[in-house]
């Protein structure tokens, strides 16, 4: 028999556990919900946010981030997202822009509390001068975009995401800064062995086919000598290659870095009559951003090696 006392009891108990569950329901939807643009991006955002967000990026790691279709399944992700992290620097001005207005989600639109172009906190580089011409090919007016392969710019846009994310949510703020911080620090130590590295490779000049790696080229002082692009966006004709295939018996030039989402043909050909060697390396994260720059220090000492 239920006195009242104890039908009382047992209905404060299961308003506790309702409380409970609704409280744990509620952190659970807490999560940020964030759309990026590239997988590198995705892979900072869950390095600061672990399991405070959720991420998911547009592109896939082998897809060149120019040139994407508009898809509504990016839309849809983006009507239900708090944050949207682009590279910006107008890398992704074909498309986003499209995906933006058709996910009729204002809060993620440029200056809007909800959008994050990472190129607003680094210092871009090869920021064409004079006035701009198509002939000039896919020239990028407000500078290079791949600055993400820089590891040391890299820490500039892992510290700006952490405020962002801290100001869409307030609660987890501190938590977000502590993991840049961690995360800056364990970057700047890992530098020390992939710069030791390239040094000993031996290897001081490269060829590129795209300007992709520029950022990464330089900070670790290595000399582009040339681009198998004649013109950012164009396909290099029989006569580049031929001019190419002299300059690098010339330079003695060691190394030949492809990016992967760009034909490898005319590297091929380049690599049969001379001694350099061939490496065909990512431009986007596959598994992680140390696994990224480690791919391309690897590359550069296989070339040193003659692999």
């Amino acid at each position: 028999m239920h006195t009242p006392l104890t039908i009382t009891r047992e209905l404060n108990v299961k308003i506790l556990i309702l409380g409970l569950l609704s409280a744990w329901a509620l952190n659970a939807q807490a999560e940020l919900k964030v759309v990026t643009t590239t997988t590198t991006l995705e892979n900072l955002v869950q390095e600061i946010g672990q399991d405070k967000v959720d991420v998911s990026s547009l592109t896939k790691s082998n897809q060149d981030p120019h040139f994407v279709e508009a898809k509504p399944s990016y839309m849809v992700k983006l009507r239900q997202a708090d944050l949207l992290v682009s590279v910006g620097l107008d890398l992704e001005v074909g498309w986003i822009g499209n995906v933006q207005r058709g996910a009729k989600n204002p809060t993620l639109l440029k200056g809007s509390k909800g959008f994050f172009a990472a190129g607003d906190h680094i210092e871009a580089i090869d920021i064409p001068e004079g006035k701009l011409d198509r002939a000039e090919g896919d020239v990028h007016p407000l500078g290079n975009p791949h600055f993400h392969l820089d590891p040391i710019k890299t820490i500039s846009v892992v510290e700006a995401l952490a405020i962002k994310l801290g100001e869409l949510d307030s609660a987890n703020a501190e938590f977000y800064q502590r993991r840049a911080a961690d995360y800056a620090k364990t970057l700047k130590e890992k530098m020390k062995d992939w710069e030791s590295r390239i040094t000993k490779s031996q290897v001081n000049n490269v060829i590129t086919y795209h300007k992709s790696l520029s950022y990464f080229l330089r900070r670790f002082d290595l000399d582009v000598v040339a681009s198998i692009e004649p013109k950012p966006g164009i396909p290099p004709t029989a006569k580049h290659i031929i001019s190419l295939i002299k300059l690098v018996k010339q330079k003695n030039v060691k190394c030949i870095l492809n990016e992967n989402y760009f034909e490898t043909t005319a590297g091929e050909r380049i690599k049969g009559v001379t001694q350099a060697s061939l490496q065909i390396v990512p431009v986007e994260v596959q598994t992680d951003y140390f696994d990224l720059i480690e791919s391309l220090v690897t590359a550069v000492e296989n070339c040193g090696k003659g692999v």
